[in-house]
This record gives C-alpha cells, structure tokens and sequence, in this order.
C-alpha cells in the first residue's frame, strides 16, 4: 500500500496534463530530485521537517512550471520538452548524488515527526496511503466541481473548442504541469521520508509507470476524458 500510494500521487498529477492531451516523461526526474531537496534540507542542512516539505514542493513546482511554460505559452511538443527535462533532471540528480551521497547517510539528524511521516500510520492507516488519499479527494471534487476542473477538460477535448468559448488555454495547459509537479514533489518528499535517503535508482523509470497507471485505470491519451478515481485504481492493478 505505502509503494502504491505513491505511484498513485505522481500518477494522479500524470492524470491532469493526459486529460489536456499532453504527456510529462519529466516526473520521474522531479520525483528524485524533489526527494533529495527534502532529504538534503533535513540531513545537510539541518533544516525543520516542514522547510524539507517545501523544498520537495518549491522543486516540483519550478521543474513543472518550466514544463508549463515551454508547453503551453511556447507551445512547444510535449514529448520532446518533457524528455529533455527528464534528461536534464537525471543528470543534476546524478550529479547531486555522487557529491552528497556520503555526507548524508554520515548525518546525524533525526526527527519523530519525520520518521513518523515514514514509517508511521494513523489509525492503522500509512501517512503516504492517508496523503494519497486525501490528495485524490480533493483533485477529484478540483476536477468535477470547479470550474478550473471543467477547463481542464474542455481543454483536452478540443483546444480549438475551448479557445472560442474564452477559455485560456495556455493558462490551462500551464497549470496542469504545475500540478504535476507538485505531485511529484509531494511523492519525492514522502518517500525521502520513507528511505531517508536517495540512490542512484530513485524514481527511475516512474515516468513509465505513472503514464501505465493513468492509462490502466481507464483515462485516454487522447485527452478530455479520465478521472482521478481511475489513475487510483490503475496504480493499484
């Protein structure tokens, strides 16, 4: 359940950019290098539990506003934008790893609140499942509920469409990588918890699984149908 649901959190941010009809090849990068901004916050810098949480989420959220920005004002190709952040990720991570590696697994900090976010449970309940699920209630009634939501939708149905009803696209577009990398920094924060570390494999090849997990589930690369219970139950399978 705790590697599920965390497949399930970048999944369920895969769902918002599929839904616009786009792709991100990038999340597997963000989450890796998400997880060591927030290990190397509280391991290196002996930063509060919560600074290590928004430096997970400020990283996920640059990377996906880059991808948001060349996708949607660009109007560059998907595909080859987020490979090349895949590519640039995995390498600044790499790098990273190889320097820091040693210093943090030498650290001596240590917290409750971070161990518990890691290993601990509410009411018989993971933090990572309790997060996952709370993030997919709250994306989902985002998605079906909120005008955004809609947006979202009609974007991905048709974008022409969508543009003559006075939607912003772009704006749209943009916001959904956004979304996807929050996610990811979420689940790169979570499972730098769960470790307490990062290695040379962390997040490889998540890309792949989140898009299988979406797709799995039901929601269509074509765009404008899929929801959040779907990529859910696609991680899960």
């Amino acid at each position: 359940a705790r590697q599920s649901s965390i497949v399930g959190v970048v999944a369920i941010g895969m769902t918002f950019v599929i839904i616009t009809a786009g792709i991100d090849l990038s999340v597997g990068s963000i989450f890796a290098l998400s997880a060591f901004a927030s290990v190397a916050a509280f391991f290196i810098f002996h930063q509060p539990v919560a600074v290590a949480f928004l430096a997970a989420l400020a990283t996920g959220g640059i990377f996906g506003a880059a991808n948001g920005y060349l996708i949607g004002y660009m109007r560059l190709r998907a595909f080859l934008t987020t490979l090349v952040t895949l590519v640039i990720g995995r390498a600044i991570y790499d790098i990273l790893v190889v320097n820091y590696g040693s210093v943090i697994q030498t650290s001596t900090a240590s917290s409750d609140l971070w161990d518990f976010i890691g290993d601990g449970d509410i009411h018989g309940v993971s933090v990572p499942v309790a997060a996952a699920l709370v993030l997919a209630i709250f994306f989902h009634i985002a998605l079906t509920r909120s005008r955004p939501g809609w947006h979202i939708l009609a974007v991905g149905g048709s974008r022409r469409s969508a543009h003559n009803s006075g939607i912003r696209v772009r704006q749209t577009v943009f916001m959904s990588y956004v979304i996807s990398g929050l996610c990811s920094g979420l689940a790169g924060f979570l499972i730098g918890c769960r470790l307490s570390g990062a290695g040379p494999g962390t997040g490889l090849n998540l890309e792949i699984l989140a898009i299988t997990a979406a797709v799995v589930g039901g929601n269509s690369l074509g765009g404008g149908r899929g929801s959040i219970a779907k990529a859910l139950m696609g991680a899960i399978i």
